[in-house]
């Protein structure tokens, strides 16, 4: 499971994982802002999730910091700290990034890719092309992107592309997003899937980068 997926821990199993607290908390706070828990323009409160963690406000900060650099977080030193919101222009801005990335993240990995991870990441493509609907098209890209990360060798930048992905997830459920063919709710076929496809199938990464742009672009 990636960071992108992270799920709320019950406040009183909090410490029996192995990771560092600010990586717990940075799990917990990253979820409630994913399940909409907190929406663009909250503000949230350092010292409630202390108390909801059963830790000091260090951890808490350092998961604060983390948040922000992503963009997920707007911190105004002594005022206050709420979740980002995003207008259509950064909302397109994120996810073209994260195409971006995970192209040149898959030229990369193509060439040593077992063929059964390549396949993987075909039904990945397709399963976007198929999704009905903001939230079923949302899940459908973050299994892609999860599924090119899990490709990566270098730790750094798997992770940046995870945190890209993070962002790229909030864009893309943000109110801010608006489909300008059809109605938000209704089915989407996202232009560039095939070409996608054809290109993992054929195990070409140049047509395979190029093609994972375009699509990202499209997507928001």
């Amino acid at each position: 499971m990636t960071i992108a997926h992270a799920e709320p821990r019950a406040p009183q199993r909090i410490h029996r994982s192995s990771l560092p607290l600010p990586e717990l908390a940075f799990h917990h706070i990253l979820a409630a802002i994913l399940s909409g828990e907190y929406g663009p323009g909250e503000r949230l409160n350092t010292g409630h999730f202390a108390d909801e963690l059963h830790m000091s406000l260090n951890p808490i900060r350092e998961a604060i910091i983390r948040l922000r650099d992503i963009g997920l977080v707007e911190v105004t030193p002594a005022r206050y700290t709420k979740v980002a919101g995003f207008t259509a222009v950064q909302a397109r801005a994120a996810v073209g990034y994260a195409g971006m990335l995970v192209g040149v993240a898959l030229r990369t990995a193509m060439p040593t890719a077992a063929e059964g991870a390549l396949a993987h990441l075909v039904a990945r493509v397709e399963a976007i092309d198929a999704a009905e609907g903001r939230a079923d098209r949302t899940h459908a890209v973050i299994e892609f992107l999860t599924a090119v990360t899990e490709l990566m060798d270098h730790p750094r930048q798997a992770m940046h592309l995870v945190e890209a992905t993070i962002l790229a997830q909030c864009a893309l459920q943000s109110s801010e997003v608006v489909d300008v063919d059809v109605d938000v709710d209704g089915p989407r076929r996202s232009c560039g899937t095939d070409d996608v496809a054809r290109g993992l199938c054929a195990g070409d990464p140049d047509a395979t980068e190029k093609a994972v742009r375009t699509l990202f672009e499209n997507l928001a």
